[in-house]
């Protein structure tokens, strides 16, 4: 198994792991939903914050990619006409 193959099982068994954590809160959430007795309940993010999955939305919106002159420059630089 290469370093490469490893790693992409590693990433598999972490999003397995973020995905059962996932399910819990869904789970305890429907529960706490059920059960309060409050006029305006809690947000499901609010409820039971996890920042692996809940913040992943924002580190999408600050990905920057980068623009046709620096890729010209980097390909130039390489070769890679």
């Amino acid at each position: 198994m290469t370093w490469k193959d490893f790693s992409i099982i590693v990433m598999g068994n972490e999003r397995k792991e973020l995905n059962e954590w996932a399910r819990t809160r869904n789970l305890a959430y429907i529960v706490y939903l059920s059960s309060t007795t409050e006029k305006s309940p809690k947000s499901l993010k609010s409820f039971w914050h996890i920042p692996a999955i809940d913040d992943v939305e924002e580190t999408k919106e600050e990905r920057v990619l980068i623009s046709d002159d620096e890729l010209a420059r980097t390909l130039k630089l390489y070769g890679a006409n």
